[in-house]
This record gives structure tokens, sequence and C-alpha cells, in this order.
């Protein structure tokens, strides 16, 4: 089918497809709800996006990190052909990551699909934001649930991954569980024995055996199978919504997020974890089978297909 064929029987016209998904973990962070849950008279309490009384919880260095990384990120892309959707964990340091991100890309001339759509909003007519994510980013990110952090019922217990002893950072142990403060030992003693020097390497080294002591603490593998597993249905999902709607543009989604969700994938298929800023790439391709679809990650300098 020619495009003059496609012009008179009014059909949309055909493109070369470029659309890519994008995972970017969050910019160093000072980790300001877990260090202040930690810090309470509650350590035990689950961290929730609400109890988020501030703004910007990135490091000096952290800002300068995801400057530096988005203008680096960006310059692979063309204002002219590609246009951006931002979508982001309601944690303040993924989506302040995000919005430098955003004010960088919209600095550089790329067109930024809005949550909102094309209607314009009289500031006094603004609905008030559901989310830190909304309220960081004047409603141009969207807070999508498989990027969060909310299966995290316990935050002391989640920091015992943690290279450093936590519980020990506590004065009055008497405000710690008597079930924690009798199964921490055993728990310590795993990581001790084989310390991997930071959380994440902790955690995909040794939350199985951690789950065991502390059931209610998600491993590695079952947060790989929830939210990592629904991003990527969310990830074909969101291929199928942009071929309806067949744009000029390629579209690329850029969503933040934090390494949780994605150390099991990257560590059984890359070897390793995702660092501070950096980006996870993913692309939908037709599969030899009609009818269905696959992924394909790219991380780490290869690439391979994402089984889900």
């Amino acid at each position: 089918m020619n495009n003059n064929f496609e012009k008179i029987a009014g059909l949309p016209k055909k493109r070369q497809k470029d659309d890519e998904f994008f995972a970017t973990r969050h910019s160093i962070a000072e980790y300001k709800l877990d260090q202040g849950i930690i810090e309470s008279d509650n350590p035990e309490a689950k961290p929730r996006a609400r109890d988020q009384r501030f703004n910007s919880d990135l490091t000096p260095e952290g800002i300068k990190l995801a400057q530096e990384k988005a203008q680096e990120f960006f310059s692979k892309f063309n204002p002219e052909k590609d246009a951006l959707f931002f979508v982001s964990s309601d944690l303040v340091r993924a989506v302040e990551t995000a919005r430098i991100y955003l004010d960088i890309a919209r600095a550089m001339g790329f067109e930024i699909i809005s949550p909102k759509g094309n209607k314009e909003e009289k500031k006094e007519d603004s609905p008030k934001p559901k989310n830190k994510a909304e309220e960081i980013s004047a409603g141009e990110i969207r807070k999508v649930d498989c990027l969060t952090l909310d299966h995290l019922e316990n935050m002391l217990l989640e920091s015992v991954y943690m290279p450093q002893d936590r519980l020990a950072d506590i004065k009055d142990l008497n405000i710690v569980s008597a079930e924690t403060r009798e199964k921490w030992a055993a728990a310590r003693k795993i990581i001790e024995a084989d310390n991997k020097g930071a959380w994440g390497d902790n955690y995909f080294a040794h939350s199985e055996e951690i789950k065991k002591i502390f059931p209610n603490v998600k491993s590695a593998s079952e947060v790989y199978e929830s939210k990592f597993k629904d991003m990527m249905r969310l990830v074909k999902f969101g291929q199928e919504k942009i071929n309806e709607q067949n744009p000029e543009k390629n579209i690329k989604v850029l969503a933040f997020s934090h390494e949780n969700s994605f150390i099991y994938f990257l560590n059984k298929n890359f070897g390793e974890s995702i660092k501070n800023c950096e980006s996870i790439a993913f692309k939908v391709e037709d599969s030899e089978t009609a009818g269905e679809s696959k992924i394909l990650a790219a991380a780490k300098g290869q690439n391979k297909e994402v089984k889900i």
C-alpha cells in the first residue's frame, strides 16, 4: 500500500515505529522518609508517600548527577521526531529526579505529552494534586502504582539489608517489637557473613533467607513477580495505545522508580543492579507468532528478551 493510496482512502499514514519505554532509577538521595521513620518513636512503621512533608530529597550531588544524566540522555533523541511522556513513583526522590529530566527536556525543545491532555486550566480552577508526582510536577508527571514502593510494610525490617546494623542506631530498644528484637540477630548474622556493601546487593543475595526469618518482608523474586512484571504488562498496554493513536512522532515513555523492582531482573539477566540515574530501555516488537509481541530490554550494554 503506497502513501498516495492511503491518502486517497483516508487511512492513517503508517510510520516506522521507534517508540520506547525507559525505566530510570532516581538520583542520589537523602532518603528523608526512610530515615525519619527509623529515627522516630515507631521505627517499624510503614513508609507512606502521603507522610512526605517535603518536596526535595536529592543531595546536591544528586541534583547535579540528574542534570548531567538528563543532558546526556536527551542528546540521543530528536525534538522534531520524538515526544516524551513522564510517569513516576510518588516518592519525592523519584519525582524530583523526573522533574529535573522534564525541565531539561523542555528547555531542549522536546514536546512533553501532558497527562492532562490538551485541556488548559486556569490556576485557580486546577484541582488539588492527588499525590507527590502531581504536586511536584504541576500535573505534568503521572503517578503509576507499579513504580511505587507501596509493598513495603515495615521500614526497620527493610533496613536489615543495609551494610551497617540500623538497630544499633536506636537508643531505646523498647520501641521495637519483641519479635523483631528476637529475630534481628539471626537476620544480621546472614548479612554480616556475606556483606556485599550495599542495600541492593545484600537484598538480591540474601532476601530469600531473610524471608524465612521475617516472612512479611518481600524477597527480590517476589517483587520481581509483582512490581516488575506489572511494569512489563503496562509497557505492552502502553504500546497498544500508542499504536491505536498512531501519532506523528515517536513516543518515549520515561518512568522514574527505585532499584527494588529491578534488582532481581537485572542481576539474573545482566549480572548487576541499577545505579542512580541509570536507565533500562524496553521496546515492544511484533513476534513471529500472529497477534503476539515481545519485549526487548537494553541494559548494561546488552540486549535481551524479557520473559513474563
